[in-house]
């Protein structure tokens, strides 16, 4: 019992190791893209570029959502910059910032997820419906949960996501399974998922996906597999994505904390880690949540970023985002 207790002990300060050294590269990448970008005698530029276009005579648009990474803090700013863009109610809420997380729920989605429908339907620009998302990376996962679980009298009205593992996560950020710590690691995690401490310790405890053992993932899955109609089916769920009237998910390309990156497009792995593009998940070819339903009647983009995770800017955003924001 001892050993058992010690490996315990290892593996998770492992896991909260790499989560640590998730986060830190992840605010580099953000200081560095966001210093860069407001530095840049281009940026009143695309600004009176983006205001003046053409396209924004439809404007004012929808109001916008903005769901940045948990514990993030709306520390990218980029609300103030599409308010202006798009002359309409943009607004950022802060996710799992205060101190309680520490003691409570930490990195669950649906506790997370509940509170934030309680904000949401709060605020007199949201709280009937008819409004955008954008969302990045672990924020999309709340914004699944505003989609599917949340009611509102009217359906959101476009997505936008950058980053986020929609279709599920298999290996830890910045340790992918053909490296031997990282196989090694993300094995034990396969064994220790279905412990609810996990919630404490990863961020993808909620949707992470064992390759290799599809039903253990259908039984101690706590958000994914629900969300994707896997299991406890629910056309209502479906209903809310087919309502939504255009939706774009982008992907870096060199994204080393979502693994595989490719979930950003609904794909997943096989069980010898080999990509399944998402026309070939069951997700897509049974059309469980309407995902196939969207992209039939051409209201979804795919697209891509080049770079590593939350590396982007304002150019991207307005040839990328602000179009289906608009719609």
């Amino acid at each position: 019992m001892k050993a058992i207790y010690i490996i315990l002990f290892l593996t998770i300060s492992q896991l909260c190791l790499a989560s640590s050294l998730e986060e830190e590269l992840r605010d580099q990448g953000i200081d560095q893209t966001y210093a860069e970008s407001l530095a840049s005698e281009d940026y009143l530029t695309l600004l009176e570029e983006a205001k003046t276009d053409s396209v924004s005579s439809k404007i004012p648009s929808a109001p916008v959502l903005i769901l940045e990474a948990v514990q993030h803090n709306c520390e990218f700013r980029i609300y103030n910059y599409i308010e202006q863009v798009l002359n309409t109610y943009t607004k950022c809420i802060e996710v799992a910032s205060d101190e309680s997380w520490l003691m409570s729920n930490l990195y669950e989605v649906k506790p997370h997820g509940s509170k934030l429908c309680t904000q949401v339907q709060n605020d007199e620009h949201f709280k009937n419906g008819n409004f955008s998302i954008l969302a990045f990376s672990t924020g999309g996962m709340l914004a699944r949960y505003l989609i599917e679980y949340c009611d509102f009298e009217m359906p959101i009205r476009n997505v936008v996501t950058i980053g986020v593992p929609l279709n599920g996560v298999s290996a830890l950020p910045h340790l992918k399974r053909s490296s031997s710590i990282g196989n090694a690691i993300d094995c034990v995690v396969d064994k220790l998922i279905s412990y609810g401490f996990m919630d404490r310790v990863i961020t993808a405890a909620d949707y992470w996906r064992d390759p290799k053992n599809k039903e253990g993932y259908l039984h101690y899955s706590r958000f994914l597999a629900e969300a994707n109609n896997e299991v406890n089916y629910s056309e209502e769920r479906k209903a809310h994505w087919t309502h939504i009237n255009h939706a774009t998910f982008i992907m870096w390309e060199g994204d080393e904390t979502i693994l595989p990156k490719e979930s950003a497009h609904w794909a997943q792995y096989d069980e010898h880690f080999n990509i399944i593009h998402r026309h070939d998940t069951d997700l897509f070819q049974q059309d469980l949540i309407g995902i196939k339903t969207l992209e039939d009647e051409s209201r979804t983009d795919y697209k891509s970023f080049p770079g590593n995770h939350m590396q982007f800017n304002f150019t991207q955003i307005n040839n990328d985002v602000l179009p289906t924001l608009r719609k």
